[in-house]
């Protein structure tokens, strides 16, 4: 049987995006998508994960194993560090949303990139960990956190000209090398932000679903 994935979602406007990513990644995946839609505003508003956030996550994680998900993504950028705890409680695997995409800015280690996001709290979350990210990779990269203001109602309303054109205007206010999508539904704009702007872009979806594939193929 084709291995079950379960992705944890914080807005119904990323299943198209991880979907699409796994159609070309892993065709052979089942994806079972799991929505709390109250995720990210709740975190924005608290400005951090709380310790009742955090079992939120743990417990969508859990009913996703229950019900046989042979690997688990968290869709929220915002919830990467609920990996750690995850894999000391279970054995499936559960990855982080944009884990494996820092893995590729650091080795691309770009002079100084945009971290680009529809929510504050998701600006600064990112921003912070992509830089530890690269400090302790040796890689000396500015990273600059831009909250684009619209993009989540653009990427909600499925209008990817809007989105394009607010991530852009956003990636315009400053000097860059590198523009990073923090969230995936965010990602439907990646090929056509890079042909506006001419500046290289990288989206979680697609190293996300490729780093699904590679870890169960190990199994």
């Amino acid at each position: 049987m084709s291995p079950l994935i379960a992705v944890v979602h914080s807005t119904p406007a990323s299943i198209t995006p991880i979907a699409a990513a796994f159609e070309v990644e892993f065709p052979d995946a089942r994806l079972w998508n799991l929505i709390d839609d109250r995720l990210g505003p709740d975190a924005d508003a608290a400005g951090t994960l709380t310790p009742g956030l955090r079992d939120r996550m743990l417990n969508l994680i859990r009913h996703g194993i229950s019900g046989g998900a042979d690997a688990v993504v968290m869709a929220c950028s915002m919830y990467g560090e609920v990996r750690d705890v995850a894999e000391k409680l279970f054995v499936t695997p559960v990855f982080s949303s944009d884990a494996d995409m820092m893995d590729e800015i650091a080795r691309m280690a770009p002079r100084r990139v945009a971290v680009l996001a529809s929510l504050p709290t998701a600006t600064a979350d990112t921003s912070a960990r992509l830089a530890d990210r690269l400090q302790r990779s040796g890689v000396d990269t500015e990273v600059v956190g831009v909250y684009c203001e619209g993009a989540a109602a653009a990427a909600a309303a499925g209008c990817l000209t809007r989105l394009v054109d607010t991530l852009t205007a956003a990636a315009d206010t400053g000097t860059f090398d590198l523009l990073c999508l923090a969230q995936y539904s965010l990602s439907p704009a990646a090929a056509d932000l890079a042909a506006k702007t001419g500046v290289p872009v990288v989206s979680p979806t697609h190293l996300a679903a490729r780093a699904v594939a590679a870890r169960l193929a190990r199994s």
